[in-house]
């Protein structure tokens, strides 16, 4: 491996650790009772570093958000040729059955994520601007597709609608986790969610951008 790789190695290395130290310290503690300098201390890295990995604490609860972004983004520019934006995000959503495992291991440890955001108004700020970022983002790509005039309002709907039919399957699959039954039934209902809320919206989105 060359150099570089290795340099971008270690940093996502380092970012990984920071963020493992600060959510076991959150659950275990809380999020206000928990300082930089001491999630700086528990990793073994100085503050200046977490704080170059994370520019605010609210960051450290929500440092999956790139990974988010990105995986949005590639469902509108690294879709294969033929698929439509809307079954690009179909395949994104049909995929959250994954998370399943993730999802009852944070619902199994005290202060999950959602347990922190809800009891915090700095994190629930947060969480706003998070989605309003990824939206506005996820808008410009879909306007770049598009070749959209700069005033067209229409990416920005199309962005808040695959958005929000994204986070809301998400949170239903959450609830069926948190409900106690098997990984079959959940994927099971989960996939028909997707089914019936991507069949749903392909009459008005399913040729979105034109070809």
């Amino acid at each position: 491996m060359r150099a570089g790789g290795l340099r971008e190695l270690k940093k996502t290395q380092t970012r990984q650790l920071i963020a493992d130290t600060a959510a076991s310290l959150f659950r275990a503690q809380g999020y206000d009772e928990v300082t930089v300098d001491e999630i700086a201390a528990a990793a073994q890295v100085s503050k200046k570093t977490v704080f170059n990995h994370f520019p605010t604490k609210e960051d450290l609860v929500f440092y999956r958000a790139d990974e988010r972004e990105a995986m949005s983004l590639a469902a509108v520019r690294e879709r294969p040729p033929g698929i439509s934006i809307l079954d690009s995000f179909r395949q994104l959503c049909s995929e959250q059955a994954r998370l399943i495992p993730g999802i009852r291991r944070d619902l199994a440890r005290p202060r999950g994520f959602y347990d922190l955001v809800n009891g915090n108004p700095s994190l629930q700020r947060k969480m706003y601007e998070v989605n309003a970022h990824l939206m506005s983002t996820l808008a410009e790509a879909l306007a770049s597709e598009a070749g959209a005039e700069a005033d067209d309002p229409i990416p920005s709907i199309v962005a808040s609608t695959l958005i929000g039919a994204q986070r809301t399957l998400y949170r239903r699959l959450r609830e069926r986790v948190a409900s106690g039954d098997d990984d079959e039934t959940i994927e099971f209902a989960h996939q028909r969610d997707v089914r019936r809320v991507f069949d749903r919206l392909r009459d008005g989105l399913g040729d979105y951008p034109p070809q």
